[in-house]
């Protein structure tokens, strides 16, 4: 774990790192690095889905944990129909995007959200109540039905993604394969010792995937403890199931699970 002066620098390097990606949507905070951390994965699953506009597809299910994956760059009158269901306050939300195109993808995330919790809570979509925790972690309401059900939401690029849990805390992450010429500097940050001997020791060839798939998975680990930037990460593999995913061709995805 970083000391105090550790932590500032991953900070620093990392608001850096934030400011190149600002215009890469669903770029999420990358958290420090974890405790006892391994290379190897409970599950490899590189299988990908044929993903269709406005049309959610299963990625993965077992065992009370399920992944869909969905386009977010699809036609205004699809967006306009799944986002009817949207609160005021995530009106608003939309509203402060810059981009139309930030704010069309933000509409489909939440509503396609809506419209997925709906269905497992067997009520109207714009019925569904979400709260939030201190570091802004949504969670259903104490008011819904079935308050077991977990969920965790990511998107990058057109792609996004819904994990859902019926039995723990889940964290999803993904993250389009693009470049990423800090990824060294951030790694040697953000890496347990272990991984990130583990990653220096990949080829030229394999770093940017090998960077991703520890980024993504730190990500959704963080996501499932609730954590944010500059909060201590700690973990221990055993208590985690990981299992990685490709949602489309030239996306990382990576689901975690508490056992």
């Amino acid at each position: 774990m970083f000391g105090p002066d550790g932590r500032a620098v991953a900070h620093s390097q990392l608001t850096a790192f934030r400011q190149w990606c600002e215009d890469r949507p669903g770029y999420r905070k990358l958290e420090r690095g974890a405790r006892g951390a391994s290379t190897a994965l409970s599950s490899f699953l590189d299988k990908t889905v044929e993903l269709r506009p406005g049309i959610i597809m299963p990625v993965f299910e077992n065992d009370g944990l399920e992944v869909l994956a969905f386009m977010l760059d699809v036609e205004q009158d699809i967006i306009r129909g799944i986002g009817v269901c949207l609160n005021e306050e995530e009106r608003r939300r939309a509203e402060g995007f810059r981009l139309e195109r930030d704010r069309r993808r933000f509409v489909a995330t939440r509503g396609q959200l809506r419209w997925v919790l709906a269905s497992k809570l067997g009520i109207s979509p714009s019925d569904v109540e979400l709260e939030y925790g201190r570091l802004g972690k949504p969670h259903l309401s104490h008011r819904m039905p079935a308050r077991d059900l977990r969920f965790s939401v990511s998107r990058s690029g057109d792609v996004a993604v819904i994990a859902l849990s019926t039995r723990q805390e889940v964290g999803v992450d993904i993250e389009a394969v693009l470049p990423v010429p800090e990824a060294d500097e951030i790694a040697a940050l953000c890496l347990s010792a272990s991984e990130y001997g583990s990653y220096t020791a990949l080829g030229p060839e394999d770093r940017l995937e090998g960077f991703l798939r520890r980024w993504t998975r730190l990500e959704a680990i963080s996501k499932a403890l609730g954590c944010g930037l500059g909060q201590p990460l700690s973990w221990d593999e055993r208590d985690w199931a990981v299992r990685r995913f490709v949602p489309k061709p030239g996306y990382i995805g990576t689901v975690v699970v508490r056992n």
